[in-house]
Formats: C-alpha cells, structure tokens, sequence
C-alpha cells in the first residue's frame, strides 16, 4: 500500500501530511448510520487503520519522523494522530500546516478556510498568499490557573542565576511554556535554561524559551518546538511576557533562531527560504485573545510503503 505524502514544518517543528483526495476519488465505501464513512478510503486503507500508519510513518528511524500526521480529506476533514498513533486535537503548529496545504490546493475559496475537527469546525483566517491566522484562545497562569489579561503586572518574575538577572513567566497557552527574557544570556544557554525548568516544574511537560528583544516589536526565540503547538504557543508566551514586562506593544515580530545564525536577524531572515522562522504574534487587550499569523511549509514530498505494515491488511 503506498501512502504519498508531504512533510511540512513551522519553525522546525515538523508533521506529515497525507492528502486523501486522490484516495477518496477510489472510494467504495459504506457509511454510518451518522452518515460517516468507515470503509476504505482507498485500496486496503482503512480510517481505522489511520492510528497505526501514523505511528509508523512517524517513527525517525523505521519511517520519516514528525511530531504527528495529519489526514486532510477533500471537504477540509482534518483527522490528527499522534507519534504514538492516538487520536489528537490538530495542534495549532499542524493547523498552519494544513492551512498552507488548503491553499495551495485550491481548497480556501474565500478569505477562511474551514476545517471539520473531532470537535467541530475550526477556522484559520487567510490573510494572504502564505499570511494565515489562528486564534490561540486567552492565556492563563501555569502557577495558579487564573486567567491572565492585558494588566498583568505580576505576571513576571526576576529571578538571578549566576548573576544574570532573568525575567521569566509561566503561562498555558494550549502548552505549558516558560519564557525568559535574560537582559545578558551570560553563561545561560538554552540547555542550562531547560534544566533550571524541568527541576522547577518536575512533573510537568514545559516548553522552555529563551526571548531576545531586538527592537520593540521584535523579538528572537531559542525554543526547540518538539511539542505539537511548541512554535505558536511559544510565540504567543513571548508577547504576554514581553508586554506583561513592558518591553513590547500588543503585537511583536517573533524569529525563531536558527543553527548557523547566531541570533543574528539579517542572518535568520536570509536562512528562511518561505517564511515558515517567523510568526506575527497579536494580543487584543478587549476580547483578551491572543492570535498568531504565519504559515508552515514544505520540506520535501515523497511516497511510503505500508504493505504488510498494517497489523489489520
């Protein structure tokens, strides 16, 4: 059974993505009483078996590797699963992935793209070509659970590590993240910076960020996006910390750090071939919701054999 597909990533943080409207052009299927289908979607592929290939193809060193594959049907049904094959929400980094792919394939007939989730529809607003924007909801407090508005003033901590004076928060922004925005990196590298977070949150799954303010309204990340929303939900952590620090305005230019770059702009900027390193993040103090513009892209296209994989062919 070959399985084409596309590996897509947004600041790294990569998926597969397998397009099921050629398959579904073969279909023979029965449906539900509710109307569904549930018979093959196209020869030998079955929805049930969607589980299981995604934990193949997913697997670095038995398939390609990605943070998740995604199932996007020809009506903008988005199906999601996990490394580990398991039914998930499509994650917002994924979300900007297949909202590319719908363009690109003609599916965005107006200014939004409506995708049909395991929790109803959800829409990605097209902004331009590549310009798509996802609502990441109101943030709140990874310490306590409060909600966080526009006032958050207690929001941010200085904490001191070898004398470099950090300013950090954490806050739940679909993921569990902790932003720091060091005003001298020092001897604090990322990898220092993570362990100083895991031994503070031991039993929590955190995605650690390392801010640097270049301008008011720009912003460079250290962050490695290997959760399945890490590049947006780090994004929108940097601007609640920032404006909650009194560093930015409501909206910043988010540049997620490169190998090579050396967290220079000019050399992030010329390293990123379709614009997938940077997000626009935007916060509206009035709905108290946080928004991030941006899109994925493509990585290479290929085919996969599933014959004799699949534990049900």
């Amino acid at each position: 059974m070959i399985v084409p597909f596309y590996k897509m990533q947004l600041a790294g943080n990569g998926f597969l993505l397998v397009d099921l409207t050629a398959l579904e052009a073969k279909r023979g299927d029965t449906k539900s009483e509710e109307g569904k289908p549930n018979g093959p979607v196209g020869p030998g592929l079955q929805i049930s078996q969607f589980g299981e290939a995604a934990r193949i193809l997913c697997n670095r060193k038995y398939g390609i590797g990605a943070n998740g594959t995604i199932f996007l049907s020809a009506d903008n049904t988005i199906r999601m699963f996990s490394p580990r094959g398991k039914p998930v929400y499509p994650a917002d980094d994924a979300m900007l992935c297949a909202a590319r792919f719908a363009f690109d394939s003609g599916r965005a007939a107006s200014s939004v793209i409506e995708f049909n989730t395991i929790r109803g529809p959800l829409h990605v607003d097209v902004l331009g070509a590549h310009q798509f924007r996802l609502s990441l909801g109101s943030p709140f407090s990874l310490l306590n659970g409060a909600l966080i508005g526009p006032d958050c003033g207690k929001l941010v901590e200085t904490i001191k590590h070898e004398d470099i004076e950090i300013s950090c928060s954490a806050v739940h922004i679909r993921q569990d993240v902790v932003t720091a925005f060091p005003r001298s990196l020092g001897t604090l590298d990322y990898s220092g910076f993570a362990k100083l977070v895991k031994r503070a949150f031991p039993e929590k799954r955190i995605i650690p960020v390392i801010a640097q303010s270049i301008t008011r309204d720009t912003v460079i990340l250290k962050v490695r996006p290997r959760h399945e929303s890490a590049a947006c939900a780090s994004a929108a952590a940097a601007l609640v910390t920032a404006v909650c620090s009194g560093l930015s305005g409501y909206e910043i230019l988010v540049l997620f750090e490169t190998p090579g770059s050396d967290g220079q702009p000019n050399a992030i900027v010329a390293r990123d071939r379709d614009n997938t390193n940077k997000l626009a993040a935007r916060w509206e103090p009035k709905e108290n919701e946080l928004y991030v513009i941006g899109s994925g892209g493509y990585v290479f296209e290929g085919k996969f054999d599933l014959h004799g994989m699949l534990s049900t062919e």
